[in-house]
């Protein structure tokens, strides 16, 4: 049972790194700079759509994690939702 977990983990592991290494390597990773461009975005559609500044911020820090962790952003994943 260990090593069927340590197997799982690891093939996990290896699709994760394999999966950004594709993305660096087509050129549609997002680098730190377009992750805040974005995020700054996200926030600023909050604000106008009467979230208060803490949601607002709170919907800004969300997408730049998702966005830095997953290398790539969806174009529909950078509006905030009411």
């Amino acid at each position: 049972m260990k090593k069927a977990f340590k197997a799982v983990v690891f093939a996990l592991v290896a699709y994760l790194v394999a999966d950004r290494a594709m993305l660096h390597a087509q050129g549609r990773d997002i680098g730190a700079a377009s992750c805040a461009q974005s995020a700054a975005q996200v926030e600023f559609d909050a604000l106008s759509k009467g979230f208060s500044q803490a949601a607002a911020s709170s919907q800004r820090d969300a997408f730049r994690s998702q966005c830095l962790v997953s290398g790539h952003a969806q174009p529909g994943e950078a509006m905030a939702m009411r």
